[in-house]
C-alpha cells in the first residue's frame, strides 16, 4: 500500500507544470513567512526540492535577508542520517550523494539550535504523519527533535492515512497552497 501511494503521488507530482509548482510553492511559502513573522526564529531548516518538491526558494530568500540561520541537510548514506549545516548563500551548496545540493562545508548545527525544521514529503495524512520515499532519513532526525516540524506539500498530497509506522514521526503543522493543518502550537 505504501509504494503504490508513494508510486503515485510521484507520478502526480511530476506531472506537474513549473508554473504550477512555481504558483503553488509561493502561495505555501507565503503561508510559513507568515507565520515566521510573528515567531522569534534564529534558524530554521530547510531542504533542496527534487521531482517537483515544493520549492523552499523564497523561503530562503526571506531569511537570508533577515538574518534567519538557514540550514540544509547533508544526507551519510552509510548510515542513513542528515547532518545539519549552516549555510550563507546558495553558492555553497554542491551536487551530494542522491544528485540533491548539499552544503559544502560541515558546518554542523546542534539539532537543538533549530526553532524550525520544513520536511518534505511524498504524501501526508490528515492526522499529521508523513510518507517519504522509503530510508527514513528524516524519521532518524527528527525522532528526537524538539523544535517545530512544518509538513510542505500541495493539497493533493494530503491523504485520510499514509499507513505510518510506530517509528514515523507527526508534524506540528502541514502546510499546503490551500490551507494549514495544526496539530500543535507552533512554538
Amino acid at each position: 500500500m505504501k509504494k503504490e501511494l508513494r508510486r503515485e503521488m510521484i507520478k502526480k507530482r511530476l506531472e506537474m507544470s513549473k508554473e504550477d509548482v512555481e504558483e503553488k510553492s509561493n502561495k505555501i511559502m507565503d503561508k510559513i513567512i507568515n507565520i515566521l513573522q510573528e515567531k522569534k526564529i534564529n534558524n530554521i531548516m530547510l531542504y533542496f526540492p527534487i521531482k517537483n518538491e515544493v520549492s523552499t526558494e523564497k523561503l530562503a530568500l526571506f531569511c537570508f535577508e533577515r538574518g534567519i540561520g538557514v540550514i540544509y541537510p547533508k544526507s551519510i548514506i552509510e548510515t542513513y542520517t542528515i547532518l545539519p549545516c549552516q549555510i550563507k548563500s546558495f553558492n555553497d551548496l554542491e551536487e551530494g550523494e542522491y544528485g540533491i545540493p548539499e552544503p559544502k562545508t560541515y558546518e554542523i548545527v546542534d539539532k537543538k539550535d533549530i526553532d524550525i525544521v520544513i520536511v518534505p514529503g511524498v504524501a501526508f495524512s490528515r492526522l499529521g504523519y508523513r510518507l517519504g520515499y522509503g530510508a527514513g532519513y528524516y524519521d532518524r532526525f527528527l525522532s528526537d527533535y524538539k523544535g517545530t516540524k512544518i509538513g510542505v506539500c500541495y493539497a493533493f498530497q494530503i491523504c485520510d492515512s499514509v499507513f505510518n509506522e510506530v517509528y514515523d514521526v507527526k508534524m506540528d503543522a502541514i502546510v499546503t497552497e490551500l490551507e494549514i493543518f495544526e496539530f500543535n502550537k507552533i512554538k
